[in-house]
């Protein structure tokens, strides 16, 4: 039982310690992106309908990447070097951060990350730019709706769709739909609330007042609350990135760690055990896995989807069993006799 309180914790902490770096990480890339972005070239892009001179512009590069990996990077060591030698092991045995495997596993989560946070992909930006054309609404509208607009104060460019994924850039649109509809402006509301949780409460009173006269939002309303809106999406997504590849990497990190002390030949073998953390929600399939016990080597049983998994946040799993997951895995090793 204490191994297993024990490496729970250890878990926590990694998590709690290293979330923060790889949030503040992931929304320095994006205002990094922004700051790089060739506008005048969106605008003509959008000009000559051009989508995928449109979409390669606001992809966000690898370079601009960099900080999220390292600090991912830092994560993930920081897992493998949580992982305390037994006693058997005593001064035979430390986790290295520069073996080929670990180097390896870094390098795919980057690659991973520019992949997936990259671009909300080809169909939000093409949805909103035929939506502001179907509006008449010009080019350089459409342009700040899919790139944000300059802070006068801070110099900076903000909002627009850049860093958010699909769904969220989705949503970013059709709060811009909604407020700009007559006909459709009171959907912003469902039961008295906002129909999407990351809308911001200060505009309630102009929207209902606007529902109450029958009337759409002037443009410049519409992208102030379009614009607050989109900042809460990206705060929510970067939210959601920093928890999932926190507990990605230490799990990684983790892995990798007993993986090295597997390599040792005083060790005979090591075995891991699922352990279900209780949630308002849960898998029904992560939660029927609790107890399991299978080799180092093995995999846990299928999920109810099919996929086969390692550990608790693999990536082979995918996001459909990463996202708001908080299972963790115990590591028990077994050493030779004498």
């Amino acid at each position: 039982m204490a191994p297993r309180i024990s490496q729970q914790a250890q878990v926590r902490a990694l998590v709690a310690k290293y979330e923060p770096a790889i949030r503040d990480a992931f929304l320095a890339a994006i205002r990094q992106a922004h700051a790089s972005l060739d506008y005048a070239a969106l605008v003509d892009a959008i000009r000559f309908n051009d989508l995928n001179r449109a979409v390669d512009l606001l992809r966000i590069e690898g370079a601009a990447l960099f900080p999220l990996e390292e600090a991912i990077r830092t994560a993930v060591i920081a897992g493998g070097v949580s992982v305390v030698a037994p006693r058997a092991l005593a001064g035979a045995f430390s986790f290295s951060g520069r073996h080929p495997r670990a180097e390896r596993i870094i390098a795919e989560m980057g690659a991973r990350l520019v992949t997936e946070i990259g671009s909300p992909g080809v169909e939000p930006i093409r949805a909103l730019i035929l939506a502001g054309q179907q509006q008449g609404i010009g080019t350089e509208r459409i342009a700040r709706q899919l790139a944000g607009t300059i802070n006068k104060r801070t110099g900076i460019r903000e909002g627009g769709i850049m860093g958010l994924d699909g769904p969220r850039a989705a949503r970013s649109q059709a709060v811009r739909d909604i407020l700009s509809d007559p006909a459709r402006i009171g959907e912003y509301f469902k039961g008295g609330k906002p129909r999407y949780t990351s809308t911001d409460r200060r505009f309630d009173a102009s929207v209902r007042r606007a529902i109450k006269d029958g009337k759409a939002l002037s443009a410049a309303d519409v992208e102030r609350i379009a614009k607050a809106h989109d900042a809460r999406l990206l705060k929510a997504r970067g939210d959601t990135i920093a928890r999932n590849e926190a507990f990605t990497a230490q799990a990684q990190g983790r892995n990798e760690a007993y993986r090295q002390m597997q390599d040792q030949p005083d060790v005979e073998a090591i075995t891991k055990r699922w352990q279900h953390a209780s949630l308002k929600d849960p898998r029904p399939d992560h939660q029927r896995m609790d107890g399991v016990t299978v080799g180092f080597d093995d995999q846990f049983p299928p999920m109810d989807d099919g996929a086969v998994l390692q550990y608790p946040h693999d990536p082979a799993g995918g996001a459909a069993h990463s996202i708001a997951c908080r299972c963790t895995v115990v590591y028990e090793p077994k050493f030779r006799k004498g």
